[in-house]
């Protein structure tokens, strides 16, 4: 399942000598990276990427709430492209409720020139399910192609005649994340560049500390295999240079981490009493925050603020301890913020201010990590064709042994020559921790 890493260095060696021919951003730029847990440069040197993707956004509340929280918070320090912005995520829109609704296109439009990335969800957020059996579809493939050129022809008409100006749709998430041979024919034919529909991270050897970086669909999906195998996924066929942005399981952290976690009860265990397909053992559970908050009686586990907290926390943590996978979070922007002035029903145990609640300390937790860097989904694949190492610092002249810095509130001395290296990235950094006066 996991490919040597010589063979992945190769992949993105040919990915960074056909980068200076093509810019990243090109949506035709056809990519071979096989799925893998390895990162295209050494861990140590590998940012923590965070992701956020927020689907609809066609609720002006939340979506206020939002773009002012992501805009209020900067990535850490350092000399890095993403270090020191506003953090960065992706949307993906339901284009027809936008049409003809300026306050929510006004709110669009402010996300293009605060440089979120901005996607597709369809024109009208169909179900292509019949009688909720994802193996069986209505939709036919002209249909598809539709709905995702429909959308597409509202983000990219120019401002003047009513749309975003946006010169080229990245991404897409399919509605209900329900997909097949149709719906990615229709991504290809409308020249988007990557996915965030499929299952990730459900296969048995993937544990949070390994799990898979983006890749290209041109052998497939592991996980999406999986849930084939498990007959509730149809089988597709390979689609080569077309991108699949991991949207991982959620691990909840067991029983004997709670109290890292600021818990007294087991949330496995609450989770298992709500949701029949939930394994504790494994403890992965669906990433939605739809999912995370909706009763139980729509089939979701009816969390409350810590819950998720812990939830979000935990699995950032075990990425910082191995591979530093991107952690990608399914999100909607509705969820924080009113609707029309009422909360929202079916959140039992949450309410928009617990929810905003979860985001700004998450959001708090991450950024005290000096190697997070929020960006969003096309970033990440910007970032993977042409990897930059993370750098903490900003550049200065070369310390000397014995010279000192104040780096994240803490004093550090240099114990030899050393330059743009994090105080206390590894044990074997140049920098000491200086905790008295000598």
């Amino acid at each position: 399942m996991y490919k040597p890493r010589g063979s992945l260095v190769t992949a993105y060696l040919t990915l960074i000598i056909s980068s200076s021919v093509i810019a990243s951003n090109t949506p035709l730029k056809k990519d071979n990276v096989p799925p893998s847990d390895l990162p295209p440069i050494q861990i140590k040197h590998t940012p923590m990427f965070i992701s956020l993707g927020f689907d609809d956004n066609v609720e002006k509340d939340g979506l206020e709430w939002v773009i002012k929280e992501l805009k209020k918070n900067k990535n850490p320090d350092g000399n890095d492209r993403f270090a020191n912005l506003p953090l960065s995520a992706s949307f993906f829109m339901h284009c027809a409720p936008a049409r003809e609704n300026t306050e929510i296109k006004e709110l669009w439009r402010q996300l293009v020139t605060d440089n979120h990335d901005i996607g597709n969800h369809t024109e009208t957020h169909p179900d292509d399910k019949v009688n909720y059996n994802p193996l069986t579809s209505w939709m036919t493939p002209e249909q598809w192609h539709t709905e995702v050129a429909d959308c597409n022809k509202l983000l990219m008409t120019a401002l003047d005649n009513g749309g975003l100006g946006i010169e080229h749709v990245s991404g897409f998430r399919a509605p209900y994340m329900t997909y097949n041979d149709n719906t990615l024919n229709a991504l290809i034919e409308n020249n988007i560049a990557y996915d965030v529909s499929f299952p990730a991270g459900i296969t048995p050897e993937q544990n949070g500390l390994n799990n898979y970086w983006p890749y290209t669909l041109d052998n497939g999906s592991p996980s999406h295999n999986a849930a084939v195998s498990g007959w509730w996924k149809p089988a597709i066929n390979n689609y080569p240079g077309l991108w699949e942005i991991p949207l991982h399981t959620l691990i909840v952290p067991p029983d004997e981490l709670l109290e890292q976690y600021e818990l007294n009860y087991s949330l496995r265990d609450k989770i298992a009493s709500r949701i029949s397909y939930f394994d504790p053992i494994s403890g992965k559970g669906d990433n939605f925050d739809w999912n995370l908050y909706s009763t139980p009686n729509w089939g979701a586990a009816g969390l409350n603020e810590n819950d998720v907290v812990a939830i979000y926390k935990y699995n950032l943590d075990l990425r910082m301890q191995r591979n530093r996978a991107p952690l990608v979070l399914g999100l909607h922007s509705a969820f924080y913020g009113y609707i029309g002035g009422e909360e929202h029903i079916g959140m039992p145990e949450s309410n928009v201010d617990t929810r905003r609640n979860v985001l700004k300390r998450f959001i708090k937790y991450a950024l005290s990590k000096p190697e997070v860097r929020f960006v969003n989904h096309k970033q990440i694949i910007d970032w993977i064709r042409t990897p930059e190492p993370l750098t903490l610092c900003p550049q200065e002249e070369w310390y000397t042994k014995g010279e000192t810095v104040n780096f994240q509130g803490k004093m550090w001395q240099a114990q030899w020559w050393t330059k743009l290296q994090q105080p206390g990235l590894t044990e074997s950094s140049p920098w000491k921790r200086v905790t008295s006066c000598t």
